[in-house]
């Protein structure tokens, strides 16, 4: 995944304007092959193909957790980040929603305008070309990142659906995820600690690893066992995770602080401060204040 995010810092320089993914992302939506598409494209219904999305998609990006969460009358298809994705991160978010959305406009006919997405940084330097690339209002400094749509688009029949296409593309979509050998352990408990972090009203962000050995049916030392072989530990991932939320949040300057700290499970902020020194060698407010004087002047 290194490997991946230095390609694309490096593209990111290369390119002639800076929102060029956007195009990009439309037009691999529309050579976007294999078992999982064949399953969108046959879904009952707008849920049934979510579903179907959140379930298989994690093999294509491991570096992510999609999920669906419902609010009242509103949808959320989350991704929530499962590693440090640096300045890689818009391309990395915004591709995969770009995809979706297509999908939904393509095979649904629905009313973009409807919909909404949310993205947990702050406004990139080529912000005023994202209402012309997803076809409907994009907030910035957001809790997640997120396509929000109609809950009740989720009932929407699909007049292509047979029955026939879709269970086949189901029983290839669990083949492909079998001949892979599903997602390590590593990107399993990482999609445990991201589903925690964005949990709301939580008493902790991050559960104790008992917690996750139970939620992944192993026990404790079978996770601690398949993490060494994967190179690191229980206590690294959880830092992994929360060291890159920091910055995404220390980054949205209308947080204070404390909020950074309550947002990632630290109800006592001179906590917060002593493991962000530990990780970065810095305290918070130092941190922020030097990313702000780094950052480019429009």
């Amino acid at each position: 995944m290194a490997q991946a995010l230095r390609y694309i810092q490096n593209a990111n320089r290369l390119a002639p304007r800076p929102d060029w993914y956007h195009e990009w992302a439309r037009d691999l939506a529309d050579h976007f092959h294999g078992p999982l598409s064949m399953a969108l494209l046959s879904a009952p219904t707008l849920g049934a193909a979510l579903e179907a999305f959140f379930k298989y998609f994690p093999a294509r990006i491991p570096y992510l957790h999609p999920r669906g969460r419902r609010r009242g009358a509103r949808y959320y298809a989350e991704l929530c980040p499962l590693i440090d994705l640096g300045s890689s991160k818009p391309l990395l978010i915004e591709v995969p929603l770009l995809i979706l959305q297509q999908y939904l406009a393509s095979v649904y006919s629905v009313d973009l305008a409807q919909a909404a997405v949310e993205l947990d940084y702050p406004p990139t330097p080529h912000a005023d070309a994202y209402s012309r690339a997803f076809r409907c209002p994009v907030r910035f400094g957001a809790a997640g990142n997120a396509l929000v749509i109609p809950a009740q688009w989720l009932d929407v029949a699909n007049v292509g659906y047979a029955e026939s296409s879709w269970s086949f593309a189901l029983q290839q979509c669990e083949a492909s995820l079998g001949a892979a050998g599903g997602r390590s352990t590593l990107a399993r408990v990482r999609a445990c600690l991201a589903a925690a972090l964005t949990e709301p009203d939580r008493v902790r962000a991050m559960p104790r690893l008992e917690e996750v050995a139970g939620q992944l049916c192993m026990s404790p030392r079978t996770v601690i066992r398949h993490l060494r072989a994967e190179g690191t530990t229980y206590q690294e991932t959880v830092d992994e995770l929360l060291k890159g939320r920091a910055r995404e949040l220390l980054a949205n300057r209308a947080l204070k602080i404390k909020e950074v700290s309550a947002a990632l499970g630290f109800h006592d902020p001179a906590n917060f401060g002593t493991a962000f020194k530990r990780w970065f060698a810095l305290s918070p407010r130092a941190w922020r204040n030097r990313a702000a004087a780094r950052a480019p002047r429009g």
